[in-house]
């Protein structure tokens, strides 16, 4: 499903002229009946009509209560934002939507690269999909139902090493499909599961569906893994290390063809509960991941601490970062903890090509992200891997050229950074991080 060629567009600009230009630039990516305006006559188009996206151009420079008066007029508008200051005001203008609870899409550099405008319309598709059944939040009971009834599949996106463009394995992410081919919003049932017991028989069924088409897919000569999101219930639950392991031996898989995804956030103040299930993990052979790296309060010594092999560094700091001098830094340093720990880093949210180079120059190890593939059903992954075995070789030679790109005067400007810091220095690093990720949620 895709947004519909005929939804009306408000174009507001600090001038009329801003406002043509950035309709006329959309227009090559986004159809629709667009209407450019300068603010001063926004508000009477605004009371018009109802309008399905609302595009802003430059709107640092919007008079005190624009945005209020925005969010109250059209409440249920989609928003993209393109701001010329964008490494300075473009984290002020995401903080400033999320206080208005704005369904703010993305903010944008103007000018804007036209791989940017195609991931941000990537976006409004998914979200137009994902709020294709308009009803609240399902209850513990459906969503129960749900996995019972086989509605709830993992879907699979792929995960790339960035060095040479070889497919790697793939992340399994939970997709909840109507009969008549509706998608629920994992943001409709995965708390409700994550909140109960729900969220074991899920995970459990997400895996054991996943194993079972990587057995499939190794069957044909593909030496990929899979990677599966669990909980620490999940971890904590009755026999959940002996399940999986009766598991991979059913499909005749060994343990390193799996990887147990784990959020910061989550197992912070509760590792030591599951610290023992992970470390029988390590030792059967299970590759165990921390994933969302950046957003969480968990410490440097905690992390050390945990049996990890992978660390996966949040979109919020790989999104933009050739764009953004503070998230290029976020990135790089990110990389570098996760190096010292001796662990695989991997950088999501890679969404256009110049996200690609940012992370070739941060020596990230693999990536993901909507410019390799977005997730997909197990029947469609073998023909993806063959189309994109096809043009990753201008990928990985460009990586190549962009870490060469990688000047000593660069390298320098950077000072200690250049190198492993020392615990107190990364203490700091990581509560920045933290404290940045709030600011850091832009495409």
């Amino acid at each position: 499903m895709v947004i519909p060629e005929d939804i009306d567009i408000l174009v507001i600009g600090q001038s009329s002229a801003l406002a043509t230009r950035i309709s006329r630039m959309m227009g090559r990516v986004l159809s629709g009946r667009y209407q450019p305006c300068d603010e001063a006559r926004a508000g009477d188009f605004l009371l018009a009509n109802r309008y399905k996206v609302l595009i802003l151009g430059n709107p640092s420079g919007f008079e005190p209560g624009f945005f209020e008066s925005i969010h109250r007029q059209q409440p249920q508008a989609r928003v993209i934002m393109f701001e010329s200051e964008f490494s300075i005001n473009g984290p002020l203008l995401d903080e400033q939507a999320s206080r208005l609870d704005m369904d703010l899409l993305s903010v944008l550099p103007l000018p804007c690269p036209p791989q940017r405008l195609e991931a941000v319309v990537e976006r409004l598709n998914t979200a137009s999909l994902e709020k294709s059944i308009d009803r609240a939040p399902m209850s513990i009971d459906e969503v129960s139902l749900a996995v019972d009834q086989g509605k709830i599949t993992p879907w699979y996106q792929p995960k790339v090493r960035l060095s040479d463009g070889q497919v790697v394995g793939f992340e399994a992410l939970a997709r909840w499909f109507e009969a008549d081919g509706s998608m629920l919003s994992p943001q409709l049932f995965i708390p409700a599961a994550e909140d109960s017991d729900v969220i074991i028989p899920l995970t459990r069924k997400l895996i054991s569906d996943s194993l079972k088409e990587l057995g499939d897919w190794q069957s044909r000569g593909l030496n990929l893994k899979v990677s599966v999101n669990a909980t620490a219930e999940v971890l904590d639950s009755s026999n959940f290390v002996p399940w999986l392991a009766d598991l991979l031996r059913h499909h005749q898989l060994t343990p390193e063809s799996l990887i147990i995804e784990i959020t910061e956030s989550r197992v912070a103040g509760k590792a030591s509960n599951i610290v023992e299930n992970l470390t029988q993990l390590r030792q059967l052979g299970v590759g165990i991941s921390v994933d969302d790296f950046g957003t969480g309060y968990s410490s440097l010594l905690q992390l050390s601490r945990m049996p990890c092999t992978e660390l996966k560094i949040d979109r919020s700091f790989v999104s933009g970062a050739s764009v953004s001098s503070e998230r290029s830094v976020l990135l790089r340093n990110s990389v570098r903890i996760g190096h010292g720990l001796n662990l695989n880093v991997v950088a999501e949210g890679i969404e256009t090509r110049a996200d690609w180079e940012a992370a070739a120059k941060a020596a990230v190890d693999e990536v993901q992200g909507w410019f390799i593939g977005k997730a997909q059903p197990a029947e469609r992954v073998v023909a993806w891997i063959e189309d994109w075995d096809s043009r990753r070789s201008m990928l990985t030679r460009d990586s190549r050229s962009a870490v060469k790109e990688l000047s000593g005067a660069e390298a320098a400007s950077t000072g200690w950074l250049r190198h492993w810091p020392s615990t107190p220095q990364l203490v700091v690093l990581l509560v920045l991080m933290a404290i940045s990720a709030g600011l850091a949620r832009l495409i």
